[in-house]
């Protein structure tokens, strides 16, 4: 059997964490998509390297056999929210802590790391009786606005999927995620001048902000996790016009998706009854993520987790979290999903993120037994 090396695996990881690829920047996706490109293909699996709709995101997808049903499915993202610089000023590091740091080296390299060491591993090993496919994306920290219709389509040919977004700082796994949608409700009012006829003006400042405690009373219930956020709130110009256009945006998130369909049923009706008949309201919306939530499918996959870790002593805690990630698409397609599948640590999307080094094998040897266990040696 293969032997994990972690001083192996750290070199790689300080290499790509050194390669700046935050939102957007095309040049570093492409260099570390090209990374595991080179080394997918010495493993001799299929690769496709996918640019389509957006050459800054490449989309990755490596394969043991070229088409069919996929037993496993392996997720990762390549891409940080950190913007080009980042990996020169903050090049990767390990602290006094024993914590490896640098920008995205938990969210999400190290887990795009830790599958291709997975699978070279149980290549070696001669255990890859099954056929899996690993798929990285690089855009989805922007919502995967590009490679969702990739993830969803996998999705359809794949009978489970592991997600190497980071384990938490405890070692936990991700079960649930909200979903929900985004909005922008604009107002068109009626301008005048507001100290000689202001009657004759219709605001569209102060018809929308009628609204948002209507809304925040309706659906910012975190005890039922449901959360509606107004955020960027814009209108009107100098103090001597009643403003005659405004906008806000609305992030809506929930566990629950009839809470979901129940609060875009309101939001979306809201042209239909403004407080001011003069004025005019449109709602543009833009959904962002289904809810991931376990059927029974995946939750024989948690109870698989779940005798693993009593056998490793290695107690399994499942997480919900408000956060979405790609496999709430991959969950919405119906392919169950276990995430949080990648190393452990915290601080994502910020100078503090950093890894928390044990837990890399701890995880390696987690993630080979769940594998092992799915499909044994014939």
């Amino acid at each position: 059997m293969v032997l994990f090396s972690l001083d192996e695996y750290l070199s790689d990881l300080a290499f790509i964490v050194g390669i700046d690829s935050g939102r957007g920047y095309g040049e570093g996706a492409n260099r570390v998509a090209d990374f595991f490109a080179e080394r997918y293909r010495a493993l001799g699996l299929d690769v496709e390297k996918k640019n389509d709709g957006d050459p800054e995101a490449p989309f990755l997808t490596a394969r043991n056999r070229e088409d069919g049903p996929i037993d496993l499915l392996l997720v990762a993202h390549m891409d940080t929210v950190f913007p080009v610089g980042t990996a020169a000023d903050r090049p990767f590091s390990i602290d006094e802590a024993g914590h490896g740091r640098g920008p995205g080296v938990i969210d999400c390299k190290a887990g795009c790391l830790l599958i291709y060491y997975i699978v070279r591993d149980l290549l070696a090993d001669g255990r890859a009786n099954f056929s899996f496919c690993v798929a990285m994306n690089s855009d989805e920290e922007r919502g995967s606005r590009h490679s969702r219709a990739f993830f969803e389509e996998l999705a359809k040919e794949s009978d489970r999927c592991f997600l190497f977004e980071p384990g938490r700082a405890n070692g936990e796994f991700v079960s649930h995620r909200k979903g929900g949608n985004n909005y922008t409700v604009s107002c068109k009012g009626i301008s005048a001048h507001s100290g000689v006829d202001p009657e004759k003006g219709a605001s569209a400042i102060l018809e929308l902000s009628r609204w948002i405690p209507v809304l925040y009373e309706k659906f910012f219930r975190p005890a039922d996790d449901i959360i509606i956020n107004v955020g960027k709130f814009t209108g009107g110009g100098d103090g001597g016009a009643v403003p005659d256009s405004a906008s806000f945006t609305i992030s809506l998130r929930a566990m629950n998706q009839n809470d979901i369909d129940e609060a875009d049923e309101f939001i979306t009706s809201i042209p239909s009854h403004p407080f001011d008949g003069r004025c005019r309201i449109t709602v543009e919306s833009r959904p962002a993520r289904p809810t991931m939530t376990p059927g029974p499918e995946a939750q024989k996959l948690i109870s698989l987790f779940e005798e693993v870790g009593r056998d490793l002593s290695q107690p399994v805690v499942m997480l919900s979290t408000g956060g979405g990630s790609d496999g709430n698409f991959i969950s919405g397609a119906g392919c169950p999903v276990v995430d949080g599948c990648g190393p452990c640590g915290t601080s994502l999307h910020t100078d503090a993120e950093y890894l928390d080094i044990p837990s890399v094998e701890k995880r390696y040897k987690f993630m080979n037994e769940v594998i092992s266990r799915l499909f044994p040696e014939e």
